[in-house]
């Protein structure tokens, strides 16, 4: 073992002779094989030893990741392996604060070559992640939390939910049950605050791929509505899984429980689904009509109350005045706001605002009125012809507060 230890510490340096070369990758492969016929308990006392510098070298050069692949994929030596590896990952976990860096990045990398490589053989490697999963769960957790931008942690926990997604781990879910609703609590936290585009995309994704069975999963159902609507709204990637999620739950659940659970945004998942009927080659046009199918008379019952419809304001403004200055320059001038006010003023019923303000914005009401009616003839006292908005704008103002200034109105 000790030899082996000094061929392996060795042998990742002499292997940047190879680097960039042609000949590089079978050097890898090559190098890969000497452990391959080792036994598997010299193979973890060996990586025992020398995961520090390993990782470390590997830090360097990238190509190095193709001996822990070639390890991974042996069947003889994998959950020996994958038992060292994990270890020492689970301790570097600290290194994922800082995202950007090579280390949190081959950390990652690592992570995913190893999940993969187990998710294939679950029943024979499930208990090698058994004793870490419930600790890379609460140490991301924790992290997404504390830290100002915990990208690296969600990555860590999408790279684990979408692996165990893949295989047949009871024994996993069994053991990430406890900490289901503190992980959605801090998700649907995380999707309601103020994260990135990115990162509310990668949250509602984990929110969708919690690792538990549905009968896990049947109380926490109704907090899962609002970030499969997201999701239903969300980019090609999120539409497909949210898809998924709901043909799912529609195909394992009885409608008794499962309606329940909708009621609430019952109406913004059906009309999340609406916006998705459209003709090919839209991808996912058939798919939002099945599940409508599906639903049955479910998806027009939300149809007796009234829909909150979107709508935008007008961007066109109701009536402008035209202002012109020396050296006669024109320009437009909102009365909007203005007649707003004017209204507020006028319809107020206490005795806030004196009797003086109150007559003139009426008259200005009347004016602006007459004006959109577009009244010709007669002009009474009063004043309820566009030609003189200037002098009646003029003369409204407090006598205290008029400036000597006269401007030319339009």
């Amino acid at each position: 073992v000790r030899y082996i230890s000094g061929i392996l510490k060795s042998g990742v340096h002499c292997l940047e002779i190879f680097k960039d070369k042609d000949e590089e990758k079978d050097m890898l492969v090559q190098f890969s094989q000497m452990f391959l016929i080792m036994e598997p308990r010299d193979l973890m006392d060996i990586f025992a030893l020398c995961m520090p510098q390993f990782f470390e070298c590997m830090i360097t050069n990238n190509q190095l990741l193709q001996i822990v692949s070639t390890l991974l994929q042996s069947p003889k030596i994998l959950r020996h392996f994958a038992d060292v590896l994990v270890n020492f990952l689970v301790s570097r976990l600290d290194v994922l604060k800082q995202p950007d860096t090579p280390a949190s990045n081959l950390v990652l990398q690592l992570f995913r070559h190893l999940f993969v490589a187990v998710s294939k053989v679950p029943a024979d490697n499930e208990r090698v992640l058994l004793p870490h999963v419930s600790v890379i769960m609460e140490v991301c957790m924790k992290n997404a939390t504390e830290i100002e931008r915990p990208l690296a942690y969600m990555l860590l926990l999408r790279t684990m939910f979408r692996s165990l997604a893949a295989g047949k781990f009871e024994g996993l879910f069994r053991e990430l049950v406890p900490s289901l609703q503190p992980c959605l609590n801090m998700l649907l936290a995380m999707v309601e605050g103020p994260a990135g585009e990115d990162m509310k995309d990668l949250v509602l994704e984990l929110c969708l791929t919690l690792p538990a069975r549905l009968s896990s999963l049947l109380p926490h159902l109704p907090r899962l509505m609002k970030p499969l609507v997201l999701a239903l709204k969300g980019n090609d990637e999120l539409v497909s899984l949210g898809l998924r999620t709901l043909e799912y739950w529609i195909d394992s659940l009885n409608p008794d429980f499962l309606e329940p659970s909708m009621a609430n945004l019952m109406s913004e998942v059906i009309l999340a689904l609406w916006s998705h009927l459209r003709p090919k080659p839209y991808p996912w046009g058939a798919k939002a009509l099945q599940l409508l199918g599906k639903l049955g008379g479910r998806n027009r019952r939300f149809l007796k109350e009234p829909l909150a419809l979107e709508c935008k304001e007008n961007p066109e403004h109701g009536l402008r005045l035209i202002l012109t200055f020396e050296p006669q320059t024109p320009f437009l001038v909102p009365l909007d706001r203005c007649i707003h006010l004017a209204i507020a003023v006028v319809m107020q019923k206490s005795m806030a605002v004196d009797t003086f303000y109150r007559k003139h914005a009426l008259k200005f009401l009347r004016v602006c009125l007459s004006s959109l009616l577009n009244f010709r003839g007669n002009v009474s006292a009063d004043g309820v012809s566009p030609g003189i908005l200037a002098t009646l704008l003029v003369s409204s103002v407090d006598p205290s507060r008029r400036r000597t200034e006269t401007l030319d109105m339009k």
